[in-house]
């Protein structure tokens, strides 16, 4: 299984490159929620930053940014305007990747993080996520599991009446 990649492996990113990327407004707007602590939960999977980010609603804003060779490769946000990635919550995340890198803590794939998981705690999840979010469970069909073949279908006991 892969491991994030250690942090001196990524590009380090300046403030020009930030400001170039999320444009010069964004980047004054987010370096203000940077400095306020408006990031949260920043870490790393692979060459990908993820945080969230409060904003003006009651829930933070989701941020994912996705670093190349040189800088960055793609970004979004969950607010109104950071489907392109060049918002200020996008900016505020890239400023603390400049000057935090260490924040974002390294972060294994989900699946390889559930894989020690007993089916106990799975379900608890499950149940968690789906009462906070209702509309999850509309995608509980999509993953039922298939149905068992023929030759392993239950089989009935010969000379019992049910």
């Amino acid at each position: 299984m892969k491991s994030a990649a250690p942090s001196s492996s990524l590009p380090r990113l300046d403030p020009a490159q930030v400001r170039a990327w999320v444009g010069p407004e964004a980047y004054r707007r987010g370096r203000w929620y940077y400095r306020q602590g408006r990031v949260r939960h920043p870490r790393r999977y692979g060459a990908e930053l993820r945080a969230l980010c409060q904003g003006q609603a009651s829930e933070p804003y989701r941020v994912q940014v996705r670093l190349g060779s040189d800088g960055v490769a793609a970004a979004r946000c969950t607010c109104p305007v950071g489907g392109q990635g060049r918002c200020k919550h996008v900016a505020a995340v890239l400023i603390l990747w400049t000057a935090e890198p260490d924040a974002f803590a390294p972060t294994p794939p989900v699946a390889e993080r559930l894989a020690s998981w007993d089916r106990a705690a799975l379900i608890a999840l499950v149940e968690a996520l789906i009462d906070r979010h209702p509309d999850l469970e509309a995608f509980l069909p999509l993953f039922q599991p298939p149905a068992a073949p023929p030759d392993e279908a239950p089989r009935e006991e010969k000379g019992r009446e049910g």
